[in-house]
């Protein structure tokens, strides 16, 4: 006979009593184009007054992203509720990714948020962006500056038009002489604009995962959203790794007031432990 510690019961009985108190549903939306685009609802069956909606990077699966899981589960324990979605041809959505744009992730975020607000009934909505994630959060701003009241900003690339050239020498240059180390400090002694544009005006470019198109590229390498989120510094909690050679800290243009350099860091933050590093502080400023 199988005999359990009280801890253990406990254990159960909270656990249980969450399962019944709380719906974690896949839930589905359309985008302007008429595709089907889907995602995570996690609610309790009490009204909460806010809530969290996640906003993943390039080529991400916001639905399966360990870290915005950690987070998701952490805020229904709060009683927050929170929407992880896949943007167009990405993970659980249906489309395209050969037809990303920046315009087209932001048009799909405000479907998003107006979905949530739908399914949950919640007065306030926060935002999780991580990477490219934070310029869709920046897109949607422009248009609708009072419907965000709080952000976490991980890793955030708000500086694309330099980023993009700064990926650019750097991937030319593992290709053309592995040697030469690539940093944000002296990619510009080996940008050759000309070169870049060109490549910039590519049709069908081939991504880690995908192709994409042309225009992604031409919108994202002359935007920098950095200025944009001067009003916000104060507001936004940013968070950024140390060690992010992807999104250098020094490509942002705006210093954040609320800031958290983790030790370590690189540019996902899956890794646990750099997740203790910044998980429960960013859960402490979004439900309080």
């Amino acid at each position: 006979m199988v005999t359990y510690s009280k801890e253990d019961s406990v254990k159960f009985i909270k656990l249980t009593l969450m399962s019944l108190l709380m719906e974690t549903q896949l839930i589905e939306f359309q985008n302007t184009e008429n595709k089907i685009l889907r995602g995570i609802l996690i609610k309790k069956r009490e009204k909460s007054s806010k809530g969290v909606i996640f906003i993943s990077g390039f080529e991400r699966n916001g639905t399966t992203e360990p870290k915005f899981k950690d987070l998701a589960d952490r805020l229904i324990s709060d009683g927050v509720p929170s929407l992880r979605f896949d943007f167009s041809g990405l993970g659980l959505s249906d489309g395209n990714f050969r037809d990303t744009t920046l315009d087209r992730w932001e048009r799909e975020f405000s479907n998003a948020y107006n979905s949530f607000k739908s399914e949950t009934g919640v007065n306030s909505v926060y935002v999780v962006a991580h990477s490219l994630g934070a310029c869709v959060l920046g897109k949607y701003l422009e248009k609708n500056p009072n419907n965000i009241e709080r952000a976490v900003l991980i890793s955030p690339a708000l500086n694309q038009k330099d980023l993009m050239r700064y990926w650019f020498v750097s991937g030319k240059m593992k290709k053309e002489n592995p040697e030469q180390i690539i940093e944000w400090e002296n990619y510009e002694e080996f940008l050759d604009e000309k070169e870049f544009q060109k490549d910039v005006n590519k049709k069908d470019k081939m991504s880690k995962y995908n192709f994409i198109g042309a225009d992604y590229f031409r919108e994202c390498s002359e935007l920098d959203l950095s200025s944009d989120f001067e009003k916000y510094k104060d507001r936004f909690l940013h968070i950024h790794g140390e060690n992010d050679i992807a999104v250098p800290i020094e490509s942002l243009g705006v210093k954040f007031s609320n800031r958290i350099i983790v030790s370590g860091g690189d540019h996902d933050m899956e890794r646990p432990n750099q997740r203790v590093q910044w998980v429960g502080k960013a859960i402490d400023y979004l439900i309080n």
